[in-house]
């Protein structure tokens, strides 16, 4: 059986159709253009006969017919430029007006490559300025370019990429496979990809790393290493893959849900001022890192930010001078200078085992990139008090919690009191977008939950987003860390050996700590973030009552908006957002 002719220039040259239908076809009356009906065959003698296509006038090729070629246009073209156009072309020229969207998608279709991942940001081809980009309309506009289940993916990846996203789910449900983003921590839905394609989409996932393709009856992880293309220059992306057996929610059937992680191998920050602390803070925190020996623990959940302090920390102390070593799990990404070693336990190469090694390498510095046992925290802080400074991870709530866990998982107190330095605890909470932020006056609930008089709250400092292009609507675009800082002085080790944590509490908000609440008060007055962001991220206990009730005469957080507004906001007018990852 004959297949009948896809484009509307096949159709046309098989007269199944005369030239007024298939224009009818190609532009509807509103002026859209169906692009899936154009002719590759076409559009390559247009451009063969013109050359260099960025000199010419915003044209489209449409059809090639008894000598007459029919374009689109989203701009009136001037008698002459129509004329000129003529003549190189040697043919006819008929101009039908098209809408200015469908013009920008086929320009960005024109230098679309299936095969390679992409981050490049888009322009506007009328305009020459940059373009926040419907995130589900180009992702569709690109799946329906491939040919294959590999290229699908890929195309997922460079959507992912282009508009920051950290990590993408393939989940199953009843009308295909659901595909979500996760943009500056909020998962958003993109598309949905057919059911008759969405196993096999899954079982390509599997093999791009090596995953067992026959077995779907357990959790599988598997890794993906590729390049992808900047505006600047070819980057490396490694991918984290977890693949989990579930329900398909079509009839009970059984199906299996795919996360991607992806980390880029270049950390976005360059010194400590990028990451979020208060001159106060960074200014103790730098003091730190000059320390000879000592350990420092990073705390926070998954995604919190803690590898991009830890990374951008290293790389700020990193000098031909000093020896420093790491042990990860896994190498997120790749830094110059220094020595990075990753965990493999089928091996024997543990967080443990690699820091008992890392110290026969006459370290000056040492990351360990998760304390998760008994025998990692004691050869850490035997380290760290044997003359090597270590940089290294925990899970806890906050910084305070920090000091119970320790203890739970083992060391002596004795030997833990002496080995800290400090504790820096972080969440990621989204900025207000520059773009679409608006004045905003805080209700009575916004200064009693931060603990704030009216007069005390730098009202004119307050920001909120209302929802642009830019930012997808949600009114935030990119990320800034909120810091929690522990400073162990003489009273908080002799609290640490012989003390509770109460005790430690009770201290700390005497002598007002620079804790979570006093840091997403300073964001907050600055106009960088919200109430409603600082409450959806900060841990139930960053708004404890004893806290709050000393924050109003607490000088860091106030003097810190004050002196940081004009200069905040000047910055991000120029330069944008940093996004912590």
């Amino acid at each position: 059986m004959q297949a009948i002719p896809f484009t509307a220039w096949q159709q046309l040259k098989q007269q199944q159709i005369s030239c007024d239908q298939a224009l009818d076809l190609l532009v509807d009356v509103e002026g859209n253009v169906r692009l899936d009906l154009l002719d590759r065959e076409v559009n390559s003698r247009f451009w063969r006969m013109l050359g260099d296509r960025h000199v010419l006038p915003p044209v489209m090729p449409l059809l090639l017919w008894q000598s007459c070629f029919y374009v689109g246009s989203p701009v009136v073209l001037p008698d002459a430029i129509v004329q000129q156009l003529s003549a190189q072309l040697r043919t006819d020229i008929r101009v039908i007006t098209i809408v200015e969207k469908s013009y920008r998608q086929w320009v960005r279709l024109q230098s679309l490559d299936t095969k390679r991942l992409s981050s490049s940001v888009h322009v506007n081809p009328l305009t020459g300025e940059l373009e926040q980009e419907d995130i589900t309309e180009m992702a569709e506009l690109y799946l329906s370019q491939v040919d294959n289940q590999t290229e699908r993916i890929k195309a997922l990846i460079s959507s992912a990429l282009r508009n920051r996203a950290s990590d993408i789910h393939l989940a199953p449900a009843p009308d295909g496979l659901r595909v979500r983003f996760r943009i500056d921590g909020i998962l958003r839905h993109v598309t949905t990809l057919p059911p008759e394609i969405s196993r096999r989409v899954i079982v390509s996932l599997k093999v791009m790393c090596d995953m067992d393709i026959a077995e779907s009856r357990r959790p599988q992880d598997g890794r993906i290493s590729e390049r992808y293309m900047t505006d600047q220059a070819e980057q490396g992306l490694d991918m984290r893959v977890s693949m989990i057996p579930c329900i398909a929610a079509h009839k009970g059937e059984a199906g299996e849900k795919a996360v991607l992680r992806l980390l880029r191998q270049q950390n976005t920050f360059s010194t400590v001022q990028d990451l979020g602390f208060s001159d106060r803070t960074r200014e103790i925190y730098e003091g730190w890192l000059r320390e000879p020996q000592g350990m420092i623990i990073f705390t926070g959940p998954t995604g919190s930010g803690k590898t991009s302090t830890l990374y951008t920390s290293l790389q700020t102390i990193a000098t031909d001078a000093v020896n420093i070593v790491t042990v990860e799990d896994p190498v997120e990404y790749v830094l110059p200078g220094i020595t990075q070693t990753q965990v493999h336990e089928l091996a024997g190469m543990t967080f443990a085992a690699g820091l008992r090694a890392i110290l026969r390498q006459d370290p000056d510095i040492i990351m360990v990139g998760e304390i998760r046992d008994n025998e990692t925290a004691e050869t850490a802080v035997r380290a760290a008090l044997t003359g090597h400074l270590v940089l290294t991870t925990l899970h806890t709530n906050d910084a305070i919690g920090v000091i119970p866990r320790l203890k739970d998982i083992g060391p002596d107190p004795g030997l833990v009191s002496d080995a800290l330095l400090g504790i820096v605890a972080q969440r990621l909470v989204r900025k207000v977008c520059t773009h679409c932020a608006e004045p905003y006056v805080p209700t009575a609930a916004d200064l009693k939950l931060l603990g704030l008089k009216r007069e005390d709250a730098n009202l004119q400092g307050w920001r909120k987003g209302k929802g642009c292009p830019h930012c997808f609507k949600s009114g935030y675009s990119g990320r800034e860390a909120v810091i929690e800082l522990l400073n162990i002085d003489d009273r908080v080790r002799e609290i640490i050996y012989e003390g509770t944590v109460t005790q430690l509490r009770r201290y700390l908000h005497e002598i007002q700590y620079d804790s979570f609440l006093v840091a997403a008060i300073a964001k907050i007055t600055q106009g960088l973030t919200t109430v409603e962001e600082v409450r959806r991220v900060l841990p139930h206990s960053a708004f404890a009552r004893q806290g709050a009730e000393i924050i109003p005469s607490h000088p860091h957080a106030l003097r810190s908006a004050k002196l940081n507004q004009k200069s905040v906001f000047s910055s991000e007018a120029i330069g944008g957002s940093n996004t912590v990852s």
